[in-house]
């Protein structure tokens, strides 16, 4: 009598093998968009800088030299670049979690069902006088069941909390950046 399938189990060995896969090709593209993205920024950054120095270079006395370097201190349109960055990036990884996760789901699902696949068998092959230990098994996967479907609900409610409160913060920064500019730009004056 035996419990396990060989080709079941090579089976199951594939699904995980290639779950594997997945998740790797799911993080090699967003480290593969995330270096796309700072190379962007550093692309602007670096433009931005050699146009200032061309407009520092071509001052020709104090007061144009002056003026064109108050022009390049723009404290607010520094900030909305670092939000609108920051902002991508945690797009980024938010997607590339969900996408993990749902790849996480669909194989702790297969798992339970296996286990509950292997709990049946033994309850089919099980000696007689055995069924309170079976009985006992069957209560143990489906306690471990409940308990990782609540963690799964916990961390996704947990998870909401966090964008939510990272949609509010972005909004207030959001809100607060014009007024800075507004403020920096009445200093100027």
């Amino acid at each position: 009598m035996s419990f396990f399938d060989s080709e079941k189990l090579q089976s199951d060995q594939k699904a995980n093998f290639d779950l594997l896969e997945q998740v790797n090709g799911k993080v090699l593209k967003s480290v593969e968009q995330l270096s796309q993205l700072q190379l962007a920024a550093m692309r602007v950054v670096s433009e931005e800088s050699f146009n200032s120095a061309r407009t520092l270079f071509s001052a020709r006395d104090p007061q144009s030299f002056a003026a064109a370097f108050s022009s390049l201190a723009n404290p607010a349109l520094q900030a909305e670049r670092l939000q609108e960055f920051n902002r991508k990036v945690y797009d980024l990884f938010s997607g590339t979690q969900a996408d993990i996760a749902k790849l996480g789901e669909r194989q702790a699902a297969q798992s339970t069902q296996q286990m509950q696949d292997l709990v049946a068998e033994i309850a089919k092959n099980a000696p007689a006088g055995s069924e309170p230990a079976v009985a006992m098994m069957k209560s143990a996967v489906e306690g471990a069941n409940s308990i990782y479907e609540n963690a799964q609900k916990t961390a996704k409610q947990a998870a909401e909390m966090a964008e939510s409160g990272l949609a509010a913060a972005a909004s207030a920064a959001g809100q607060a950046t014009p007024a800075a500019g507004k403020a920096t730009g009445g200093a100027r004056k």
